[in-house]
């Protein structure tokens, strides 16, 4: 599977090499420059310098992504950031993870509780932690892109979540600017759930059994990992792992409901999801429940994006979970995961007849009045990796919109890009989700809010977003996020 999207150049000579001789002349390449070379210049790092070996590559072998609940309203834990080797199916790779594994810890929260999360860096490079849809503050030690937490250092975030925050699945991840994409590439994000979505379900649904499916394409590029420079990238080279894993393997009863939480935690790859002979019925989108079920037999999954489904299992046997083919991501079909249906399926209620129309009261912003009309235009220049909204490219310094609270205001979203770039733009705000409200001049029918919407090549998405609760500075940018390091973001402003 390939993700990339850019033009760049790939030296000729690593193609007389065949797949081993590649990853191996990686490896070794890793090794030494790793142990002995000082610097790889700007934007890059080495292992560091006259350190014990030991406090920078943690051993083999990822570990496992444990669950770490809230207790009493409360979540204290330590997060640390550092560089591990370990294997990805059969493969060997050097990764940065989140506590040693990959992905990292799954934090299990509820509306009301109080996150304290020291992050530890112990990478050769400056981090920082973004709560990817968490509708919270963006200030201070809270979900503040703007904080750089330098090596070595530590950093205590304070996140404090609403006591009416909407339960559904979120996720975290690195967002200092230009060290974004290759952080997330290299494997650093995990899952962020608030929990209580089952709540709000029919009786009969709010005991099932439930899955996450933590999506994301690892690199198996170890000189990128090592030194961020894109001239070393090798198409195809990536692969699309399910909660650290290849293909792991699910199991149903037939007849049976589950709940999955599907999220694409990648930096950059596109899905289409299908379950051959299934419906998806979404009843979260971008971690809010949605005032209309609907059902689909694919789900289209940018960077960032996530459904909460409902999925019946129908029939006995073993059915591919896949990704379609996709001419700009993946030259095939692939599979996600493998799911496993046995058992009678008769004894079993069918679940037409549970599914809810709806999970909260529709809220729609096409009733409400507009304080302002803002048009973003976005475009691209892969020649010289120049990405932009405006023709401005993302300086923190410079604040794009100033927004008053307590106001919803329309925004035109428009893609300036060609057809033939296959450039399109997943557009991601945070701290405040949106009603899109029409797609290239026709009304759309929403089923809820969201906080990634994919703006197709030439093309226009209009939307409405409620900027309540939080004053403040936060950024809206693409969420291919190669596009947001080389300039397509801005920052807004919240004030009274």
């Amino acid at each position: 599977m390939t993700t990339q999207f850019r033009s760049y150049s790939i030296n000729t000579s690593s193609l007389v090499f065949s797949s081993f001789s590649i990853f191996m002349f990686a490896f070794m390449m890793i090794m030494v420059f790793t142990f002995q070379s000082s610097s790889f210049g700007y934007n890059t790092f080495a292992f560091a310098q006259n350190q014990n070996q030991s406090s920078y590559l943690s051993g083999m072998n990822f570990s496992k992504s444990h669950d770490v609940y809230s207790k009493n309203g409360f979540l204290n834990t330590t997060l640390v950031a550092e560089y591990k080797i370990g294997k990805v199916g059969n493969q060997i790779t050097t990764a940065m993870v989140y506590n040693g594994s990959l992905p990292g810890p799954t934090y299990h929260v509820y509306p009301g509780d109080r996150v304290v999360i020291n992050l530890v860096n112990r990478l050769n490079e400056s981090t920082n932690l973004h709560f990817h849809g968490m509708h919270v503050s963006p200030a201070n030690n809270s979900d503040n892109v703007f904080l750089e937490i330098a090596p070595g250092k530590t950093q205590q975030y304070v996140v404090d979540i609403p006591k009416n925050h909407e339960p559904g699945t979120n996720w975290y991840h690195p967002h200092l600017h230009r060290y974004t994409y290759g952080q997330v590439s290299a494997g650093l994000s995990g899952m962020f759930i608030v929990e209580g979505l089952e709540k709000l379900l029919p009786k009969p649904l709010q005991n099932i059994t439930q899955h996450t499916f933590a999506m994301r394409d690892f690199p198996f590029d170890n000189l990128f990992v090592t030194t961020h420079n894109l001239s070393n990238t090798v198409a195809s080279q990536d692969r699309l792992t399910v909660n650290g894993e290849v293909n792991p393997v699910v199991n149903m009863k037939s007849g049976e409901t589950q709940l999955w939480r599907l999220a694409n935690i990648g930096p950059e790859n596109e899905l289409t999801v299908e379950f051959p002979g299934h419906k998806f019925h979404v009843i979260a989108e971008d971690g809010s429940p949605v005032w209309k079920v609907w059902d689909n037999d694919t789900l289209f999954m940018q960077s960032g994006k996530r459904f909460d489904v409902l999925v019946t299992a129908t029939g006995n046997g073993t059915f591919p979970l896949r990704s379609l083919n996709n001419s700009l991501t993946a030259p095939y079909d692939f599979n996600i995961a493998t799911v496993k249906i046995q058992g009678n399926q008769k004894a079993v209620q069918p679940a037409a007849n549970i599914i809810p129309a709806g999970l909260i009261p529709k809220r729609d912003l096409n009733l409400v009045n507009v304080a302002a009309h803002r048009v973003l235009n976005f475009s691209s220049n892969d020649r010289d990796w120049i990405y932009t909204i405006n023709n401005k490219t993302f300086d923190p310094n410079r604040i794009d919109e100033k927004v008053k609270l307590g106001t919803v205001e329309e925004w035109k979203l428009v893609n300036l890009d060609k057809h033939s770039s296959g450039n399109i733009h997943p557009f991601h705000i945070h701290v405040n989700d949106f009603q899109v409200v029409s797609v290239n001049g026709k009304p759309y029918d929403a089923h809820g809010y969201q906080d990634t919407v994919n703006i197709p090549t030439e093309s226009t998405v209009i939307i409405r977003i409620p900027f309540d609760d939080f004053v403040g500075k936060s950024v809206y940018h693409c969420h291919l996020l190669f596009h947001e390091d080389y300039g397509m973001m801005h920052s807004f402003e919240v004030v009274k």
